[in-house]
């Protein structure tokens, strides 16, 4: 069985009178098989996007050669990143979960919901459903 480094991340609880980051759902808990789903998806969703951001990187160099643009704020590499989860099930039954990440030590950050305004790369989301394997809605922060 894979361990996880639980100094990384938080479960979080989910409040339905909050009604996000899902609406029409219920709290649902998590177990220790989730989280190898929850890894691999999340992988899944961040090479997705860096393939992308890799793309639009090469872009960026080519058309200005000389700016100091790094590939480090194109990509993401996560596994540094502390994360929070939000578990429900929705409407369907299906077990659902939000995963809220960022590279930096915030205040409060296994308690409260991390939400900033930019900061790039260094803060991004992502809603993961485990019943279907699947991710969708990967956010990421912009740079302002």
């Amino acid at each position: 069985m894979q361990s996880f480094d639980s100094s990384q991340y938080v479960i979080l609880p989910f409040y339905a009178s909050v009604n996000w980051p899902f609406q029409d759902a219920q709290p649902a808990a998590l177990d220790s098989s989730d989280f190898a789903s929850i890894e691999q998806l999340l992988a899944e969703s961040i090479n997705e996007y860096n393939a992308a951001q890799v793309k639009a990187f090469e872009k960026a160099k080519e058309e200005n050669p000389n700016a100091t643009v790094h590939k480090g704020e194109y990509v993401i590499d996560y596994a540094t990143y502390k994360r929070q989860y939000v578990a429900v099930t929705n409407k369907k039954g299906e077990k659902e979960v939000w995963v809220n990440c960022f590279c930096m030590d915030m205040k409060n950050w296994k308690t409260d919901i991390v939400l900033v305004m930019d900061g790039g790369n260094c803060f991004f989301h992502v809603k993961i459903n485990l019943i279907k394997k699947t991710h969708y809605q990967l956010s990421v922060n912009g740079m302002g």
